[in-house]
């Protein structure tokens, strides 16, 4: 009897232990069921809140595609007709290439006779160059025979102005000495008695020579180079000077008017002096039409 007790006990034991198991396992069940319902219910919410996200990002990009869409159908109407225009302008550029190619086989072709002319132009060139070359030496030759013939005639313009000048030859100065018992003496050098100079000469010109009345002035200066006996009017001398010629207002010793005629003219000019002469040079100028033409130098000591 204690044994089935006992054992009735242990069964019992065993059999609440088992319940006490199974009220366990249930529990933990539960709380398992209940942990995994918050999290599930946690999760559904999150899937509906993604859900709604991506039905607004389906609405936007739908928008977006569409947006895209008439984009793009613009882009490819604005491609057709760019390619139309390209067409049109590849099919223009093969009507000016095929134009060019034209142009060009005609140009090749003139190319080709501007060539033939050029050569020919080349062999005129060098024809004309030699022939220049052969000129320049003629005009070379020229200008220096012009040359020559241009001094050759400035020397005879000169030589012809020069012989176009009335000119006094043979100047011939004689001194007179008076003396009241004898007779006059004459060429007298010594100058204390000298009374009276005589000047003479003879005026002539060439061919060249323009004839009509002319001026001769002849002027006397003492050996302190002082004019003797000078006129109350004055003439316009002029004289060569180191290759230049001087122009003065002089007044002169005596003066005559002559008539030229291509002829030869003898003129003789008396000077008388009252005063005792000093002794020295005494130098002696004609001038035809106020230009020195001779001058002559008398010593008396």
């Amino acid at each position: 009897m204690n044994e089935e007790n006992v054992k009735g006990t242990k069964n019992l034991q065993i059999g609440l232990i088992v319940v006490a198991a199974v009220l366990l396992l249930s529990i933990i069940g539960n709380v398992i069921y209940m942990t995994r319902s918050g999290r599930l219910a946690d999760e559904k919410e999150q899937v509906m809140s993604d859900k709604e996200s991506l039905e607004i990002e389906k609405e936007v990009l739908s928008e977006t595609i569409e947006v895209k869409d008439g984009i793009i159908e613009e882009r490819n109407e604005k491609l057709e007709l760019l390619a139309e225009e390209h067409e049109a302008l590849m099919a223009e550029k093969d009507a000016r290439i095929a134009q060019l190619n034209r142009q060009v086989s005609v140009r090749a072709s003139d190319l080709e006779e501007q060539k033939e002319r050029n050569d020919e132009l080349k062999n005129n060139k060098e024809e004309l160059e030699h022939q220049i070359e052969k000129l320049s030496d003629e005009i070379y030759t020229l200008e220096q025979e012009m040359d020559a013939l241009a001094a050759a005639y400035e020397q005879l313009e000169a030589k012809g102005k020069e012989a176009a000048k009335l000119n006094a030859y043979n100047i011939n100065v004689l001194t007179k000495w008076d003396r009241w018992l004898c007779a006059d003496r004459y060429n007298v050098s010594r100058a204390r008695r000298v009374d009276e100079t005589l000047v003479g000469f003879e005026v002539d010109g060439s061919v060249f020579t323009e004839a009509g009345p002319k001026s001769i002035y002849l002027l006397m200066y003492d050996p302190q180079d002082n004019l003797m006996y000078p006129s109350d009017e004055i003439f316009e001398a002029a004289y060569e000077e180191a290759d230049e010629v001087i122009q003065i207002d002089s007044y002169y010793t005596e003066m005559r008017e002559i008539e030229y005629a291509h002829e030869p003219v003898m003129l003789e000019f008396n000077i008388l002096h009252e005063d005792r002469l000093p002794a020295g040079p005494y130098r002696i100028e004609v001038y035809i039409d106020g230009r020195l033409a001779r001058t002559k130098i008398v010593n008396l000591d």
